[in-house]
């Protein structure tokens, strides 16, 4: 989880990259995002491609292709190869899907934001009197 110190440093920065920003706004980790960048622009990627191009180990790679799956940022499908035979394949979620859903959370928070903002002296006379 992001620190208050991060977020601080974050929401007062000049510029924030897109990574920074899908890190902050999804709760993801930095090889999730590295996963999740390296899956894009790729019709569908196997487990061992995307160890390949990781330079993970496989077991390393299916567990943050679970994860991208998990958090909305990837999906999986299967692919018959044949005599009861399958295959996993990913591919990223477009990125204007993540758009909207990082959209959809920040809007969310602002209007967090904004009512405690609002309530706050409230609050604060609240917590005055019962000392």
């Amino acid at each position: 989880m992001i620190s208050s110190e991060e977020m601080h440093s974050y929401l007062v920065a000049p510029d924030i990259e897109p990574r920074q920003l899908v890190w902050c706004a999804l709760a993801v980790r930095s090889s999730e995002i590295q996963a999740y960048f390296a899956l894009l622009g790729e019709k569908r990627e196997h487990v061992e491609g995307m160890a390949r191009k990781l330079r993970k180990s496989r077991a390393t790679a299916q567990r943050l292709l679970q994860d991208l799956v998990s958090k909305g940022l990837a999906i999986r499908a299967e692919s018959f190869i044949g005599r009861g035979e399958y295959v996993y394949e990913y591919r990223a979620v477009p990125p204007e899907k993540v758009r909207e859903t990082m959209k959809r959370i920040i809007d969310e928070w602002d209007e967090k934001m904004v009512k405690y903002l609002e309530e706050f002296p409230r609050a604060v006379l609240r917590e005055a009197t019962k000392q």
